[in-house]
């Protein structure tokens, strides 16, 4: 008799179980499809809002910067290399833009005369400009120009190891007094950075063979871009590298 009775609790404990699994199990499925139709609804808006946000141009823009900065003129007359400023492209994702102590390291008073009396001016305005920067202790709110989505992992220290020169995607940043959109040589889009990873450069030593320059961003060295190429440098096809 005992024995009975406890099969006869076991049965319903187990009943009551069942039951109870058999109500979640209803409970989930409307559930789940509820959350399936709200994460497609959103998809299909932010599809419908974003459209063409990564593959249409930047759209043009005001990029006066807050002081008037010539590439030019520390370049090509001061021959002032591009990782003088920009410290991190060699060892960092970013190449960074220099901190104001390395401008005031070179601008410490108001520069004489230039050639062009104009030119003299303007450059003596924009120092004047930079040195109300020194009390204050702020930065300069630079506005970026060559500029990637968030969805685009680039690495500036990987290129430049490789030995990539910073004009094969900024362009020749030595002859512009101002950039901006028009002074870029490239669309810097996923197909132009993938027919450079496919096609691959000649490199000799694991290193690209050129150009190579006297500074990043200088005058072309024609006697050291003349080494016999052992290789072809290709870049990664992987997604994940690109897209972390």
């Amino acid at each position: 008799m005992l024995i009975d009775e406890f099969y006869r609790l076991r049965r319903r404990v187990t009943k009551s179980k069942l039951k109870k699994q058999a109500g979640s199990s209803k409970l989930f499925i409307p559930i789940l499809l509820l959350v399936i139709s709200a994460v497609f609804y959103f998809s299909l808006v932010g599809l419908a809002t974003n459209s063409g946000q990564a593959t249409d141009p930047v759209p043009p823009g005001d990029f006066t910067q807050p002081i008037a900065f010539s590439h030019k003129t520390h370049i090509e007359k001061g021959e002032v290399p591009c990782e003088f400023c920009h410290i991190y492209a060699r060892r960092s994702i970013n190449s960074g833009v220099p901190p104001m102590a390395v401008c005031f390291g070179c601008h410490s008073v108001i520069p004489g005369s230039d050639d062009d009396p104009q030119i003299a001016q303007k450059n003596q305005d924009a120092i004047k400009k930079l040195l109300e920067f020194k009390p204050k202790k702020e930065s300069i709110l630079w506005k970026k120009i060559h500029d990637l989505p968030d969805f685009v992992h680039f690495s500036h220290k990987r290129h430049i190891q490789s030995g990539f020169d910073c004009t094969e995607c900024h362009g020749d940043i030595d002859k512009h007094d101002v950039l901006s959109i028009d002074t870029m040589i490239t669309d810097l889009s996923m197909g132009w950075c993938m027919q450079c990873h496919k096609e691959g450069r000649p490199a000799v030593n694991g290193k690209i063979a050129g150009p190579v320059r006297e500074t990043r961003g200088g005058k072309i060295v024609k006697e050291a871009g003349a080494l016999p190429t052992d290789e072809i440098l290709l870049g990664s096809k992987d997604c994940y590298i690109c897209h972390k």
